[in-house]
């Protein structure tokens, strides 16, 4: 099992400060740190800002997709925005908004998007419903959750599995 991204960027700055690179370690571990990240963010030079968007689903969506998402080393919040994009440019339809049925634990997934594709994606969204004829409102959250679940390939028989793992480790 991979190691934590903390725990590599700490392993690789140890690395660096061995092989004469202090400065290099530096700068690793204070990406390690807390609020790291941020300064990725402010590096790529784009000045959009970001916001979090929680979404809530069933633990065994949960574990399925960040799952899928390690084994095909894709980013979650990457695949999130590229569906928003999709929505907008209209080469990605989400499908009709049902209830889940799966019963037990939810719970919260992060993802990020920059805040003028959110803005334009849920302006463009109670239209494109209508559109659609969808009886249930489409959100933001099942478009991103919906173009996930697709572009990773996380099956109805997935999330059962996770499911079923969560529910023995809960039982330990």
């Amino acid at each position: 099992m991979p190691r934590p991204m903390r725990e590599q960027l700490t392993v690789i700055a140890d690395f660096c400060e061995e092989k004469g690179r202090p400065d290099y370690a530096a700068e690793l571990r204070t990406l390690a740190g807390p609020g790291g990240w941020s300064q990725l963010r402010e590096g790529a030079g784009s000045g959009a800002y970001t916001t979090n968007i929680p979404l809530t689903m069933h633990i065994g969506l949960r574990d399925a997709l960040k799952a899928a998402a390690e084994k095909q080393r894709k980013n979650l919040s990457g695949l999130v925005t590229q569906g928003h994009g999709k929505v907008l440019a209209g080469d990605w339809t989400p499908p009709e908004p049902a209830r889940s049925s799966l019963k037990g634990k939810r719970v919260v997934l992060n993802v990020t998007v920059e805040d003028s594709l959110r803005g334009q994606l849920r302006e463009r969204l109670p239209a494109l419903g209508k559109e659609l004829g969808y009886a249930r409102k489409l959100t933001e959250s099942w478009v991103a959750i919906s173009y996930l679940r697709e572009k990773l390939g996380v099956t109805d028989e997935d999330v059962a599995a996770f499911a079923r793992v969560a529910e023995l480790n809960k039982a330990e």
